[in-house]
């Protein structure tokens, strides 16, 4: 069986907590998992998009257009024209 303990904490600049537990937890192993706000987006989607982008130096042009005009270049589509 489980059991669940929640206490607030102010993380200092140096990042390191300690905390004070209540007697009544036994000790032995224990997960401790820390939960708090973002205070902002490290980046949105656009500026996420725009950066694979250009990692991996992507044209403006639609990549179902690209991967149209491989695919006629088949022997089996060759002969066909639109």
């Amino acid at each position: 069986m489980q059991a669940y303990y929640e206490i607030e904490a102010e993380i200092p600049s140096d990042h390191k907590l300690h905390l004070q537990l209540p007697e009544n937890i036994p000790t032995g192993k224990a997960k401790i998992a820390i939960i708090y706000e973002l205070t902002q987006m490290k980046s949105d989607a656009g500026v996420a998009l725009k950066e694979f982008l250009n990692k991996y130096q992507a044209s403006d042009i639609d990549i179902d257009t690209s991967i149209f005009e491989e695919n006629r270049k088949s022997v089996t589509d060759r002969d066909f024209r639109l």
